[in-house]
């Protein structure tokens, strides 16, 4: 079923890479693949959920177990911002820890939790908090993520799919790139009016994913989660 946005309806985390690929095929008019290899195609794809993932990182949540007189625990590498920890985890109503800078005169007095970034890579993100829990108890952590863009033919997309028309519009974007590219560094003729169509074609491709992507993030607003500082 079409969505009216060039890509099918489909539920969350329902198509592949090489699904996309195939549409993305269709609007290139290269279903023979003479002009792109689906290894390109792949690849500029990839580049697009990396963009993506920069204004639309993905929510996940990890669980992490208490250890006895542990205030620091490490967070997977690529965690970008902490959204919130439930402490302890299971309980109704939730319970969340409010978050202080741990700097902030008074972090040490009740419970908080502050997120320590990574500058490097000597030493992963980690979430710090002004007490030690309970051994035994657990603590949910939800945190943006980069979308997985380290993709094979097969692999689910976790960009939604009634956003996957973003990813298509970029790579449209980066295959007319690369033929510009291509005609500057080795001309096929000596025509000035080709190289003027091929920049004025990438442009317009560009024009059409910035676009695309600042009507979702226009939407978008007011759907944020606001974590407070005290």
């Amino acid at each position: 079923m079409s969505t009216g946005t060039g890509t099918r309806a489909a539920a969350p985390y329902a198509v592949t890479a090489g699904e996309l690929v195939g549409e993305i095929r269709a609007a290139l008019d290269d279903a023979a693949a003479v002009t792109w290899s689906d290894a390109e195609l792949l690849g500029y794809l990839g580049e697009a959920v990396r963009e993506y993932s920069v204004h639309l990182p993905r929510v996940v949540e990890v669980t992490l177990a208490a250890v006895a007189g542990e205030r620091r625990y490490a967070l997977p590498w690529d965690a970008a911002a902490v959204l919130g920890v439930e402490y302890p985890r299971g309980q109704e109503p939730p319970a969340y820890l409010p978050r202080r800078r741990y700097k902030a005169q008074g972090f040490a007095a009740g419970r908080h939790y502050d997120l320590l970034p990574s500058h490097d890579l000597t030493a992963a993100p980690a979430l710090l908090l002004s007490f030690a829990p309970e051994p035994g108890e657990a603590l949910a952590v939800r945190y943006l993520r980069p979308h997985e863009s380290d993709l094979a033919a097969d692999t689910y997309l976790t960009v939604r799919a009634d956003h996957h028309h973003v990813l298509l519009q970029y790579v449209l974007f980066a295959a007319a790139r690369r033929l510009q590219a291509g005609e500057q560094a080795a001309p096929t003729n000596n025509s000035s009016l080709l190289m003027g169509q091929l920049a004025a074609n990438t442009r317009r491709l560009e024009l059409a994913y910035l676009n695309a992507l600042n009507r979702i993030l226009y939407h978008r607003l007011g759907e944020g989660e606001v974590v407070g500082w005290s």
